[in-house]
């Protein structure tokens, strides 16, 4: 039998058993090849029934009727490195999981609720079939993954699931290669902190996924990676929401241990996550839309004192604060850009100490309402921000030879300031466009700019 098409206690556990299945004996059995299932009928004869690779599944209605010391009788039978293992379906004594230590016999432990005969039907398909087996389980697992999704489990639910089924690392970055979800088996002895320094270079990415809509129109559905760390490699699948990536998927292990099943949990895993941010973004769209139009509302003083309470009530910030507010734009009108740069914004602002409500106003400017701590009129943290934001762009291709204007105004101490204040830095902020500036300008330092 060539390494093609042999079967393994690995590949069973992996493959055709419930993914909640325990191995309870601690034995080193991970490439042992079975050949066949067998169900006993009686554990008195077991040795006259069990070949050589024979994987055997103890039945519920034996095993009740077992005492102890038939069940390490039975045990002993198998001993010898003969069978493939042994299969229960309720809890066994700690003697018994000792002795099939010590006698080298797997012992697995299934889920209360197995059906027997979807055990038996799983494995003999993938002893008979493997190829046939392995995209059955890998369909499966994105069923399984969308139901998730569907339940709002979210995505540390959902790589701890593809973890759990490859016995390998599993990632799931954004598209600025942030990890947004990763989930470790317990015998991983990769180094994390080095994986995950090395995940997040962008030139680790193939250069066709640097760019994320080249990544959508591409037809290749995985690349596998060797990565800067010791003989680990990856699998790594864009996550293709609309004409764009809006993130990726890796599986990690080691370079001559990913199999056909890592490479279809990429694959559906990807497609399963792209459901998921999809979500999210639509979510965040919704929130960003009744910010919009509260914002509208108030800049332009036209929005009913009801209707301003009515979305004030649903915007998840705090406008009883004092607020620092800051405009700013890249020279030149260009609402492509404005877009680009208010995403940057959000960015920053994701990490940032204080919250704040960001709009494109106008379509070009991007005006910030950056909460201050209650009754502060410290504006330390709006310089902070503005110094971050626009180390960000000038570090960021995309943003190449863009000139970043900046204004600053405050503190409001009310929201019926909000509106003046904003003028405010508006005006602070065509000042640094008509004087060239690449700083920052406070309204409240115009003086020394006209002098």
């Amino acid at each position: 039998m060539d390494a093609e098409s042999r079967v393994t206690l690995s590949d069973i556990v992996k493959l055709a058993l419930p993914l909640n299945t325990r191995t309870l004996a601690d034995t080193d059995a991970r490439s042992r090849v079975v050949n066949w299932i067998l169900v006993l009928t009686d554990w008195r004869n077991a040795r006259e029934q069990i070949q050589i690779g024979d994987l055997v599944i103890l039945p519920p209605n034996i095993q009740d009727r077992l005492t102890e010391p038939e069940l390490k009788k039975l045990i002993q039978d198998l001993g010898g490195g003969a069978s493939g293992g042994l299969m229960v379906f309720h809890d066994v004594p700690d003697s018994a999981v000792s002795l099939s230590s010590s006698l080298d016999v797997p012992l697995l432990r299934l889920p209360d609720d197995t059906s027997l005969r979807d055990v038996q039907r799983n494995v003999s398909a993938l002893l008979l079939d493997r190829q046939t087996q392995v995209t059955e389980r890998g369909m499966q697992l994105y069923r399984q993954l969308s139901e998730m999704s569907r339940e709002d489990q979210g995505l540390n639910a959902m790589t701890d699931l593809m973890s759990k089924m490859t016995g390998k690392i599993v990632v799931v970055q954004d598209k600025r290669l942030e990890i947004q979800a990763i989930s470790i088996p317990l015998n991983n002895d990769v180094d994390i902190n080095q994986l995950t320094e090395a995940l997040q270079q962008r030139d680790q990415l193939p250069i066709v996924l640097q760019n994320r809509k080249a990544a959508a129109k591409t037809r290749q559905s995985h690349w596998q990676q060797i990565l800067p760390v010791s003989n680990v490699a990856r699998l790594l699948t864009p996550i293709i929401s609309g004409d764009r990536a809006r993130g990726y998927m890796s599986v990690i292990g080691y370079a001559d241990d990913l199999d056909m099943l890592d490479k279809l949990t990429a694959e559906h895993g990807a497609a399963a996550c792209a459901l998921e941010m999809a979500k999210a973004k639509a979510v965040s769209e919704a929130k960003k839309e009744l910010r919009g139009d509260f914002l509208e509302g108030v800049l332009a003083g036209k929005l009913p004192r009801a209707e301003m309470e009515r979305l004030q009530s649903r915007l998840d910030h705090d406008t009883e604060q004092p607020h620092a507010v800051m405009t700013v734009q890249f020279e030149g009108e260009n609402s492509t850009k404005a877009r680009h740069l208010e995403t940057a914004v959000n960015w920053i602002l994701s990490s940032h100490n204080r919250p704040a409500l960001v709009h494109i106003y106008g379509g070009t400017t991007i005006c910030v309402f950056q909460a201050l701590r209650n009754m502060d009129e410290d504006m330390s943290t709006a310089h902070e921000f503005e110094k971050r934001l626009r180390e960000y762009i000038e570090n960021e291709p995309d943003f190449k030879d863009m000139r970043l204007l900046a204004g600053l105004a405050g503190p409001a101490m009310t929201l019926t300031e909000w509106p003046e204040y904003y003028q405010n830095a508006l005006q602070a902020m065509k000042l640094a466009e008509r004087l060239k500036l690449n700083t920052l300008v406070d309204y409240d330092s115009l003086g020394v700019y006209q002098l």
